[in-house]
């Protein structure tokens, strides 16, 4: 019987060994040596490391991938919440089709969501421009203005994932404990700030972390609506990535700095669900 349940995974063992284990065994590999354009890997220790820490783009890189990180998913947060609470407990043929309209920019594909973003605040032909009369903002060309236009776009892309979770996670609180508080007299307020906020709060923790990890790898948008400038301003940590790899070829280097931000990344994933953990304990 043992055999048979070895066999049955093995296909799965064999697609996680060659997807994901091996993938990053060589990539540990490379970040000791410096792998380029030629070829040639020499070892070369641990002076990719050393070249990091050294590296003002990468320190530009890490602030301007924290900014957007903190900025967005903290409004992205708010509104959800505030969407979430707005359609709280009811069930029309108008919420329901509030609900999927809100779900739509999540669909769409980063790509397309930059381009056309990138044409809407085009400074010649722009939507927006024409709306509000600001004749030739250039919005994504200005260092001043960029990364908050990025944040704006990602924003509008990404809140429908935090207010599904959220409404969701409404959704799953009975009534009748709510119904109940009203009966001993409690506002809403008081609804919201004992009863709802406490009981979705692991929820929403777990939210904003999945949206943490999925914001710090942000490549397809930034790199299509900018192109992770003007200059470095909208440079995150994933594009840093892409051009030291693929447009000057210096892969160990490259390696060195993704070894680097994935483990920062797993350390911050595990003390944060152990924090998730707590906050869990105290609540029930």
């Amino acid at each position: 019987m043992p055999t048979v349940h070895f066999w049955l995974l093995a296909p799965a063992v064999a697609v996680c060994l060659g997807f994901v284990i091996y993938p990053l065994v060589r990539t540990v590999y490379l970040s000791f040596t410096n792998l380029g354009a030629a070829g040639d890997a020499e070892a070369v220790g641990l002076d990719n490391y050393v070249e990091m820490l050294h590296d003002a783009a990468f320190w530009n890189s890490l602030r301007v991938t924290a900014i957007f990180i903190v900025v967005s998913i903290s409004v992205e947060l708010v509104l959800a919440w505030a969407l979430a609470l707005l359609l709280q407990g009811t069930v029309s043929r108008m919420s329901q089709t509030l609900r999927v309209v809100f779900a739509i920019p999540m669909m769409l594909c980063p790509v397309v969501i930059g381009i056309s973003w990138r044409a809407l605040l085009n400074p010649q032909f722009g939507w927006l421009n024409a709306i509000f009369g600001t004749q030739n903002m250039d919005w994504v060309g200005d260092p001043s203005k960029a990364l908050w236009v990025f944040i704006l776009v990602d924003v509008w892309h990404w809140t429908p994932f935090m207010f599904m979770l959220i409404s969701a996670g409404l959704l799953g609180i009975p009534e009748e404990v709510r119904e109940a508080a009203r009966l001993d007299g409690a506002g809403a307020l008081r609804i919201f700030r004992h009863i709802t906020l406490p009981l979705l709060l692991p929820v929403t923790l777990v939210a904003i972390l999945l949206r943490a990890l999925d914001a710090t790898k942000t490549f397809d948008l930034p790199y299509t609506l900018t192109g992770g400038g003007p200059g470095t301003s909208t440079q995150t940590i994933a594009i840093y990535l892409y051009r030291n790899a693929f447009a000057e070829f210096d892969q160990g280097y490259a390696s060195a700095v993704a070894i680097t931000v994935t483990v920062a990344l797993s350390v911050f994933a595990l003390l944060y669900l152990g924090f998730v953990r707590r906050v869990e304990k105290r609540l029930t």
